[in-house]
């Protein structure tokens, strides 16, 4: 009965360690890893709604949830919603636990430096940031480090079929991208969303990030993310986690204050890295003592 009762551990130790290092497909359609949402949209689009589902997105863009898992060495993010293929932005900010800023001062070297000036929440100091417009089925993409002397801007671009691509332009992040949504939220600009459609979109932007990008980290990882007019120049209400119940688009403004504003981001929690290696050698002490058992 011992052994029994091991072999059950042992092979419920074992899925763990298959779990800890199978490599997600990035793809942009939500799957369960992923799990629960770490944000949800709390109020309708200012960038109106899009009912087409063809990829293009036209007549909306919006923002409905987002996910995130730290998993084979790199940081996997989900933003579930649709972009207007008319050159509006996808902002994401990372606050990876190494020292960064507390307001934004990108290099002036392509459209995101349009946000300068933004001010993140207390705590909130970024390290990292990802700038990607769809604009007439071609994604194209800025990378920024944002720890010592600020670098990065324009890093190259990836094609979409009917809405669908991946690529990595920059050669490190990967990405995957499915414009196809035309459910969640709705276009009543600022009133309360309904929360359950929100969760209920599966197809969005994906995202593949290196922890090496990032330091390393093994505290948590701070995410904010937004949605932007062409050339970062007219921010929306779309923001996750979600903004106050009557919040019309900050455009004409380029650049948000959440100064006074404690917790706007959503947290990915990293595992410590002791957790596989105790599971692994867990499962080695076992399958040893099964061998001297038999």
């Amino acid at each position: 009965m011992k052994i029994n009762v091991l072999t059950s551990v042992s092979i419920a130790i074992f899925a763990i360690g298959l779990a800890c290092a199978r490599a997600q497909v990035v793809n942009g359609s939500l799957d369960g890893a992923y799990g629960s949402p770490l944000a949800t949209q709390t109020i309708n689009t200012g960038f109106g709604d899009s009912t087409v589902g063809d990829g293009t997105s036209t007549g909306g863009s919006e923002l409905d949830a987002a996910y995130g898992i730290v998993n084979g060495g790199n940081l996997y993010l989900f933003l579930a919603g649709n972009f207007e293929d008319n050159g509006n932005h996808v902002n994401i900010f990372i606050s990876d636990g190494r020292a960064g800023q507390s307001t934004l001062a990108v290099p002036t070297t392509a459209t995101l430096q349009a946000m300068n000036g933004s001010v993140f929440s207390p705590g909130f100091q970024a390290t990292y940031a990802i700038d990607l417009n769809d604009y007439a089925g071609t994604a194209y993409v800025e990378e920024y480090s944002l720890t010592g002397t600020p670098s990065g801007g324009y890093v190259g671009a990836f094609g979409l079929s009917g809405g669908i691509g991946t690529g990595s332009p920059g050669g490190s992040i990967f990405y995957g991208l499915n414009n196809l949504n035309a459910a969640g939220v709705n276009g009543n600009t600022g009133t309360a969303a309904n929360a359950a459609a929100a969760n209920a979109v599966t197809t969005g932007l994906e995202m593949s990030i290196p922890l090496s990008l990032l330091g390393n980290p093994t505290g948590p990882i701070l995410v904010l993310a937004d949605i932007n007019g062409g050339g970062d120049g007219y921010l929306s209400n779309q923001f996750l986690p979600g903004l106050p119940v009557g919040t019309g688009n900050l455009g004409p403004s380029t650049t948000f204050n959440f100064g006074s504003t404690p917790g706007e981001y959503f947290t990915v929690s990293v595992p410590e890295p002791s957790t596989v290696a105790m599971s692994l050698s867990g499962l080695a002490a076992l399958l040893a003592f099964r061998r001297r058992a038999k």
